[in-house]
């Protein structure tokens, strides 16, 4: 670990960040807090920046991510199993775009209980190149789902499980879970935070398989592990990789693994 920053905010609403993305120029972070309807934006060292941080008319807000230009950001509500696409210029909602009414949903629908069970879209990230978005269901099972960029049709899915890597000495399968993911343009793969896990997986989407499973160990004397990681962002260019914990509403700076 590279540094420990302390976030949370009461007075502004910032209790519970979940979900964390970078700006276009990678000099501040966007995060939201699911009971609070606005848009936090943050230096890199954690500090709220009021003036460029907004109100929006939606909350249940769990993932946040940048759109490939640079001009949009993209949200998921966990509750809705829907996308939100915000403009950062005009500061408000765009469009709403519900998993359930995008083409292709057939082949996804049997993961999509009707009655919400909690355990639906937790995180999202942008492939800058192409501008595909990723969204990841929680768990039972965890999926992560590929989007175009307009977030109108679903191209492909993934069950995350053993079979493709997705595993831990401590945790089952059945209490495993992914709470964010973020992607890095370096080797076209994913970094996904598990939450039950206290750990990071770096994901292979082309070959389907996991790479490195990485804990996110704390170094303050003794060993511990970040508690409730709810969000990720990798700035490859720094070598850096921020996370956000929930339950201590903090941001962990860590070095960014290499790739072989």
């Amino acid at each position: 670990m590279i540094s420990s920053h302390r976030i949370g905010d009461p007075g502004i609403g910032l209790n519970e960040p979940s979900g964390l993305t970078l700006n276009a120029d990678r000099t501040a972070l966007y995060t939201v807090c699911d009971d609070t309807k606005a848009i936090f934006c943050l230096d890199l060292k954690g500090q709220v920046l009021l003036q460029r941080s907004f109100f929006i008319s939606e909350a249940g807000l769990e993932g946040i991510a940048l759109s490939a230009d640079g001009t949009q950001l993209f949200a998921v509500q966990e509750e809705t199993n829907a996308v939100l696409i915000i403009d950062i210029a005009a500061r408000c909602e765009r469009q709403r775009q519900p998993l359930a009414a995008m083409a292709n949903y057939d082949a996804v629908a049997e993961h999509f209980p009707e009655r919400p069970d909690n355990k639906g879209l937790e995180g999202i990230t942008v492939n800058p190149v192409n501008g595909h978005v990723f969204v990841v269901k929680e768990s039972q099972p965890g999926l992560l789902i590929e989007l175009d960029a307009q977030c109108r049709s679903i191209l492909s899915s993934r069950c995350l499980g053993a079979a493709n890597g997705f595993s831990h000495p401590k945790v089952g399968p059945d209490k495993l879970d992914f709470s964010g993911l973020s992607y890095d343009p370096r080797n076209d793969s994913l970094w996904i935070v598990s939450d039950q896990g206290r750990c990071l997986f770096h994901y292979d989407w082309e070959q389907d398989v996991v790479l490195q499973r990485l804990d996110l160990e704390i170094d303050d004397g003794k060993r511990r592990l970040v508690r409730k990681a709810e969000g990720v962002a990798v700035d490859p260019e720094r070598g850096h990789v921020y996370v956000v914990s929930d339950r201590d509403a903090r941001l962990y700076v860590f070095k960014l693994a290499a790739t072989g």
